[in-house]
């Protein structure tokens, strides 16, 4: 696949897009989905376009949990302002349409954390963790005996993570 300059230059203004219309830092690994999946670029001219967006200031990157997480920055705000009209309607449409059905998870993939770190032979650790508007609800870490377990435990954070939470809450509140 070649790409053209007039190609690179859509990729970045579709992640430019992209940030602005999500008004939330997303993952490296969201924004690859979001790209990827609908076909707008391949992996490496999307890391370029990333990468270039990031050298010139119209993006910012951060880590959080272990994670890259890129933002717009007010520079590309102003870019995005002036070039908008040069990425596709369709484009512009299908972003708009998955932001409108998929803000909450994404929000939730970002702010709902769990990792597992190997400590001694059979132990590990598993830390949770649950962020809103980038405060920190509640930061967990639990040694466990099995990987398994590990797994599980992560697993079953992320997916309840609110529950356990609320529940949590309830329970030391007594």
């Amino acid at each position: 696949m070649l790409n053209t300059n007039d190609d690179f230059t859509i990729n970045k203004l579709t992640v430019l897009y992209l940030l602005s219309e999500v008004k939330m830092p997303l993952t490296l690994s969201q924004i690859t989905q979001i790209v990827l999946e609908r076909g707008y670029t391949d992996y490496f001219s999307m890391q370029q376009s990333l990468n270039e967006l990031v050298a010139s200031g119209l993006i910012i990157k951060s880590t959080e949990n272990n994670a890259s997480c890129f933002d717009i920055s007010d520079k590309g705000l102003q870019t995005l302002e002036f070039f908008a009209t040069r990425i596709p309607s369709s484009i512009r449409v299908e972003l708009d349409t998955f932001i409108a059905s998929n803000w909450r998870q994404l929000r939730t993939q970002r702010d709902v954390f769990a990792e597992y770190i190997p400590s001694k032979e059979h132990e590990y650790i598993v830390h949770c963790k649950v962020t809103e508007h980038d405060s920190v609800l509640i930061d967990l870490s639990i040694n466990v005996a099995s990987k398994k377990q590990a797994i599980e435990l992560c697993e079953n954070w992320k997916n309840n993570s609110d529950k356990i939470y609320s529940e949590l809450l309830q329970i030391i509140s007594k």
